[in-house]
């Protein structure tokens, strides 16, 4: 017996109408959740227990579509398919700007859970939300999540993640780092620092704050955490100087093709003198 898997949406608006905020470039309120489907959990996973996460970034658009998904990352492949299939079906009240639709960021969490005793036992600390808002000096969110950084009107961005693990029976310190990743892939270390998790406990709740760099430049960012230099997924942002008028739609479509794209097939070495020398084939080590 299985229940469906367990999803959430990681948007300022959900629970909501909708958010709103004021900024300097005009009242935004942030896209809403209007139709989802579950994904289906694949049967082969089921059989053998697994359970796991995946973290998809991508964009809503002005008609409240999902466009330019892609996983990047899962605690198990066999999950990324469905995820997939699932979101690119889902419907938002798009985001505004000043009452016109815009496109906006969105980091979307899935869950697939079983019943039973390994209810929640996942193979390592995984991300199982993600959220990236504007934020003033405090580090208090100035916007809803998705909503473009303007690069010089937020002095501050305030990440609010949730990391999921394993319960235990005994409470536990986890080591925790996240960097933002720019478009030209240059890292920048935004955060250092532990998380105490209860006896017990599936998840936790990691929320900081850090400041943007006059020097960040125009696109689409990462964030990656990671888990005593594991990696533990992420997802992503977008800031520009004047992001009324940055093309993140193309940037991101852009993105989303190129990841599409499989990498090329590796060149055979030339045979050594004397003929080809036979590779021995590994053969898997037995199960005790």
């Amino acid at each position: 017996m299985r229940r469906r898997p367990a999803l959430k949406v990681r948007l300022a608006s959900l629970g909501l109408v909708f958010g709103i905020a004021a900024s300097a470039a005009g009242q935004v309120t942030g896209a809403s959740l209007r139709r989802e489907q579950k994904p289906v959990y694949p049967e082969g996973l089921v059989k053998i227990q697994k359970q796991g996460n995946v973290l998809i970034v991508g964009r809503i658009d002005r008609e409240g579509r999902v466009q330019d998904a892609q996983a990047v990352a899962a605690t198990n492949l066999g999950f990324v398919d469905s995820s997939l299939a699932a979101v690119k079906s889902w419907q938002f009240k798009p985001a505004t700007r000043n009452g016109a639709p815009i496109d906006c960021a969105v980091n979307i969490g899935i869950r697939f859970r079983l019943e039973g005793k390994k209810h929640n036992e996942i193979p390592r600390p995984t991300l199982g939300d993600l959220a990236v808002f504007a934020a003033d000096a405090s580090g208090k969110k100035t916007a809803p999540d998705g909503i473009p950084i303007r690069r010089g009107g937020s002095p501050r961005m305030r990440v609010e993640a949730v990391l999921d693990v394993t319960p235990a029976e005994k409470p536990a310190t986890l080591a925790l780092r996240a960097e933002a990743i720019s478009p030209k892939n240059r890292r920048v270390a935004i955060w250092n620092g532990t998380v105490n998790v209860p006896a017990r406990a599936s998840s936790v709740a990691i929320p900081f704050s850090a400041p943007i760099g006059a020097d960040w430049e125009d696109g689409i960012w990462q964030v990656q955490m990671s888990v005593a230099d594991v990696p533990a997924g992420g997802g992503q942002f977008w800031l520009a100087g004047d992001p009324e008028h940055f093309d993140f739609a193309g940037a991101m479509s852009r993105s989303a093709a190129a990841a599409a794209v499989p990498p090329p097939a590796p060149v055979p070495a030339a045979a050594p003198a004397g003929g080809p020398r036979r590779v021995p084939t590994a053969i898997p080590p037995r199960r005790k």
